[in-house]
């Protein structure tokens, strides 16, 4: 009787013993409904995050710009989001930095009504947010075709990629920045590849996890078992194809099998294995930010860069572990 009192008193009082099995919550989110944002939805829905010792809810915030507010307020502690709206904000003097990247290339694809980027002369591309993946990589296009951003090519904000193709489809813009599943759903639609981003195997921190760097300080084992499960989920949706298809098509709403297949089939050679930033695709992220924010200019891109918690997971050999073959 005594010990059963004892017992009951600790869970009362919020003993360390009575709640050492309690998950850890933490708060996450992503910032587009494209293929490769697919390795949080897989953490989520595969149950990692149980598995590592966290109760995770995950938010969709529709801008990374929104997203690197969110995140700095507190409201979210893990983000899913783009290298160019966490650069701008990081180069803006917010507490940012990434822990992760999984995909290390844009995979975007300028979409339309034209055949040429010169033919958009005069004409509007539509973007998610200004400072996004979209943008910034439309922007890259723009002036790799010898045309001026805004001045030649008008950018227009359409808040996500449904919102693009209805764009195209009303007129209102010739074209858009696209990713697949979008990409390949535009092309079955007659749309028009204009210029592909891909083909070009850019470094782009397109997608990966960013925290604040004083949470990380504060937090640093549940940044490590957070990332944990986002590997594990990376080499599912590299291992196991129809998984990666279902919540590929639970979260974008796209019900075709080919398109989804194409989606997953293209992102999962280019998911990474080991998932590091990389010097040159913060710096190339940071130069295109810099023609907008010259500070840019001033910050090297290991400000920005967390290995550690990557690093650990490939020195033990856990990552090996998810690839037996």
């Amino acid at each position: 009787m005594i010990q059963f009192m004892i017992v009951l008193l600790m869970l009362l009082i919020g003993h360390p013993l009575a709640s050492a099995q309690t998950p850890t919550r933490v708060m996450s989110g992503y910032a587009a409904t494209s293929g490769p944002h697919a390795v949080l939805w897989i953490a989520r829905d595969a149950g990692l995050f149980e598995k590592n010792g966290l109760r995770t809810d995950v938010a969709y915030i529709r801008s990374g710009s929104t997203m690197a507010q969110t995140l700095v307020s507190g409201e979210i502690q893990m983000s899913q989001m783009g290298g160019p709206a966490m650069l701008a904000a990081g180069v803006a003097g917010m507490d940012v930095t990434f822990v992760a990247v999984a995909l290390n290339t844009t995979p975007i694809v300028i979409m339309g009504t034209v055949s040429k980027m010169e033919e958009l002369k005069g004409k509007s591309i539509g973007v998610t947010r200004y400072g996004s993946n979209t943008d910034i990589s439309a922007r890259f296009a723009i002036r790799k075709a010898g045309l001026q951003p805004e001045k030649d090519i008008a950018l227009i904000q359409l808040e996500d990629y449904a919102g693009i193709m209805g764009g195209i489809a009303s007129g209102r813009i010739a074209a858009g920045a696209l990713a697949d599943p979008f990409t390949d759903a535009a092309k079955k639609l007659g749309y028009k590849e204009i210029a592909d981003l891909a083909a070009m195997g850019l470094e782009f921190p397109f997608v990966g996890i960013v925290a604040k760097k004083s949470y990380i300080k504060d937090n640093a084992d549940t940044v490590q078992r957070f990332v944990r499960a986002y590997v594990e989920a990376i080499a599912i949706y590299k291992n196991n194809r129809d998984l990666a298809m279902k919540i590929t098509s639970k979260y974008t709403g796209i019900k075709d099998p080919a398109i989804l297949a194409a989606t997953v089939d293209f992102y999962a050679p280019k998911l990474q294995r080991i998932p590091h930033a990389t010097v040159g695709g913060i710096r190339f992220v940071l130069d295109q930010v810099a023609v907008r924010d010259p500070r840019a200019k001033n910050y090297a891109p290991e400000t920005f860069m967390d290995t550690r918690f990557v690093k650990q997971l490939e020195d033990s050999g856990f990552i090996k572990g998810l690839y037996p073959r």
